[in-house]
């Protein structure tokens, strides 16, 4: 396994198959929020986000914010939400917020599910922790600059996945 390959490809969190996420036995999906639910400047959940939020509840899906961004963006943003808890300041790919999410849910990593645009925090967290894990596309081109040296990488990392026909950057699962 490629620890920087995810489990699932989307372009965006209102493609996400719920029914994919039921066959892998996913009950929590920990959902990134800058450049995967909104542009990172963008202080709150749009309409889509929120519906979004609703249909995973919906279909039997607890939903919980987990984001490496300041306490302060995340408590906001998630107060406009029917979530179950907003883990902030998480420091993926490190485990805190991975674990944290398994205690307070009482869950195991393989029915945890981590929705993300990146691949060095979200995904490679993800994986080395044996959740689930969704790739999405970002929103918006303009990050922050340390999501910038990130994406210098992440450049890197797609080149090899395409070489060894493991992922193909914009050709989705869904």
């Amino acid at each position: 396994m490629n620890l920087f390959a995810p489990d699932y490809y989307v372009k965006s969190f209102k493609t996400l198959d719920l029914q994919k996420l039921h066959e892998n036995g996913i009950q929590l999906l920990l959902c990134d929020i800058d450049n995967t639910l909104v542009a990172y400047d963008e202080a709150i959940p749009n309409q889509d986000v929120v519906d979004f939020v609703e249909k995973l509840k919906k279909n039997g899906i607890e939903i919980a914010l987990c984001s490496n961004s300041p306490n302060v963006r995340g408590e906001e943003f998630g107060k406009h939400l029917s979530v179950s808890n907003v883990y902030t300041f998480a420091c993926k790919p490190f485990p805190f917020c991975f674990k944290k999410a398994m205690k307070d849910h009482g869950l195991k990593a393989n029915q945890i599910a981590i929705l993300g645009d990146q691949m060095y925090t979200d995904i490679l967290g993800g994986n080395i922790w044996g959740l689930y894990t969704i790739l999405t596309a970002p929103i918006a081109i303009k990050d922050r600059n340390i999501t910038k040296v990130f994406r210098f990488f992440e450049e890197l990392i797609y080149g090899y996945l395409e070489r060894k026909n493991i992922l193909k950057r914009g050709e989705f699962d869904d």
